[in-house]
Formats: structure tokens, sequence, C-alpha cells
């Protein structure tokens, strides 16, 4: 008998975990697999929900992007920031656990224009590996805000990417990739920029990309965690 079940029919699922690795000391590889997982429509950077037990014993849930799905086997990358139900779950997640989770859910769309900026903290790079993989033999530039050099993520050779060491700068402020943004120089054409991390932080940096002819509607903008709550990836 499989130890792998569909729960129900709303999207909530149950898995084994078929392996964790370390990608980073901040940044866990968690491997699901499940048979039903082959048969949903998993849109680009799409979000699960895993269930998780918070410090009072009640059910939480906790938004990851997936990375990637191949057949019956859905990846996730999960930031380790320190504390949290998020976290004290992907730093001790093992091979042979069963995850329960709802999705999918959203995604992130493949842009039409002539060149393309991503500006992202660790929490969306997931994401933004998964769009560069889908764009081929297209160019992304990306500025990645990342705790130290020994966080560097693998991204796809088609990413363009300067490592923004944050260093003494507090996680969730807008210095380092504000500062990035001098460096930039767009392309001629039409530009599509996407923008992900810190909410508040996504709403300051989305207007600073009116320098280079951006409107609202050339922008994806995605908060995936808040500062006065911390990051629940």
């Amino acid at each position: 008998m499989s130890s792998v079940q569909h729960i129900t029919r709303t999207g909530q699922f149950l898995a084994r975990v078929s392996s964790v690795e370390s990608l980073s000391p901040r940044m866990r590889r968690i491997t699901l697999a499940s048979p039903e997982i082959a048969t949903q429509n998993w849109s680009l950077a799409s979000d699960i929900a895993v269930v998780l037990a918070g410090e009072d014993g009640r059910e939480v849930r906790r938004r990851y992007t997936v990375r990637s799905v191949d057949g019956d086997r859905l990846v996730l990358d999960a930031v380790l920031h320190g504390h949290g139900p998020g976290s004290s779950w992907a730093a001790m997640i093992a091979a042979g656990d069963t995850v329960s989770f709802f999705g999918p859910r959203g995604g992130i769309p493949v842009a039409d224009a002539a060149w393309l900026l991503a500006l992202t903290d660790e929490s969306g790079l997931p994401a933004i590996a998964a769009l560069a993989q889908a764009l081929g033999d297209r160019q992304l530039r990306v500025l990645a805000e990342i705790q130290d050099r020994d966080e560097v993520y693998p991204l796809p050779a088609n990413a363009s990417v300067s490592w923004l060491p944050r260093g003494d700068q507090p996680a969730g402020s807008t210095a380092v990739l504000e500062a990035a943004l001098d460096s930039v120089e767009p392309g001629p054409g039409t530009g599509y920029a996407y923008l992900l991390g810190e909410s508040r932080a996504v709403v300051a940096l989305r207007e600073s990309l009116t320098r280079f002819g951006l409107s609202r509607s050339d922008v994806y903008a995605k908060g995936y965690w808040n500062l006065n709550s911390r990051p629940a990836r």
C-alpha cells in the first residue's frame, strides 16, 4: 500500500519527502513526491501552503514557491531565517517525512519585452530561478540581495546576476537594491521588471523603477514576507 495519498478534492495533498539538501547555510532544497503532483496544472513559480504546527500546537500554514515540478516530484527551496514554524520545519525536515500541503496557487508571468530586470532578496530567488529557466536563451538581468557570499544561489546561465551582500544592513531595507539600480543600463525597446521581497520594500522599489520608463503595468511585484512578522519562507 502506498504511503502517499490524495486527501481531498480541494487541493490538499500528502506527500513524502524524497530528499533534502543544503544549497547554502541558509537555503535547503526539499523534494516532495506524490502521484497526484503529476495530475496538477503547475503554473510557473506557483505557491503551495505547507501545513505546520505553531508554537501553541495550532495549525499554521507557510507558503513556499515551487522551484520546479517533474512528474510526481516537486522541489521547494526554503530559506532558514532562524525562527518561527516555517524555518524550524525546513531545518528539521528529513527524507521519509510526510508533508501536508495545499495548492497550487498563483504564478509568475513570462513577459514579452525587449529587456528583463529582476530585483529580489533570498525569498524570491527560487521564483527568479524558475523564471530564468523558462526564458530559455532570453537574458534576465538580476540584482540579488543576500546575507553574505555564502548564500549565492544556483541560477541558470541566462541570468546575469549581481550578488549584493547586505552585511550589516538589516533585511527588508531598500538600501542595497536601491543603490544597485544605479548600475543598471536598460536596453533598447520596452522593458519589464520583476520585484520580489519584503512587502514594503517592494512598494518603495517599484517607484524607483520609473527611472527606466517602467509603468506599474510593466512591473510584476510581489511581497513574500513582512518585516514586522519576519519571513515566512
